[in-house]
């Protein structure tokens, strides 16, 4: 934390304040554990639900004398045994690939448990805002449900199914 001179504020402790955003949400006090290090630097150890979320982090904190700092995060998946699946939309009349579909993989038949989301690129390859493929965990073999979603397309009433290992 740095004073309107950015000289470092030291001794704060804890009583500093702290707001996370989750995707562009709204700001929510922090509710971690916070700690000085010393000479003006601080840690926070973030909740579960504050970090569960794939995607964008944006984080302020305040504290007496201390100009606002501003911080961005990006959770990304950290699956050990994960897979980079490659997924390819096409359209079963041409066959040719489909951009800009939504698609989103589950772990149930019902599509409610999402377990990531992307966007089609040109050549029908989802990705996800990070420009990364799925990445799922296929130990043991696990189930996945593709959805897919586009305007002027005909959305698919029952996903494709995959099953990694």
């Amino acid at each position: 934390m740095v004073n309107a001179n950015y000289v470092e504020v030291p001794a704060l402790g804890v009583a500093w304040n702290m707001f996370i955003s989750k995707n562009g949400g709204i700001f929510n006090p922090s509710a971690g554990t916070k700690a000085e290090i010393s000479n003006g630097w601080y840690t926070y150890l973030t909740t579960v639900a504050e970090a569960n979320t794939i995607g964008p982090v944006s984080i302020y904190v305040t504290g007496a004398g201390c100009i606002q700092q501003n911080l961005e995060y990006v959770v990304q998946q950290r699956n050990a045994p994960c897979i980079n699946f490659t997924y390819t939309l096409t359209d079963i009349t041409t066959g040719l690939p489909v951009p800009g579909a939504q698609i989103w993989i589950t772990s149930d038949l019902a599509g409610i448990n999402v377990l990531w989301t992307g966007t089609t690129n040109a050549v029908g390859i989802a990705l996800d805002s990070n420009s990364d493929l799925p990445c799922l965990n296929g130990l043991p073999p696990t189930t996945y449900y593709i959805w897919a979603t586009k305007a002027n397309m005909i959305a698919n009433a029952f996903p494709d199914i995959e099953i990694c290992s």
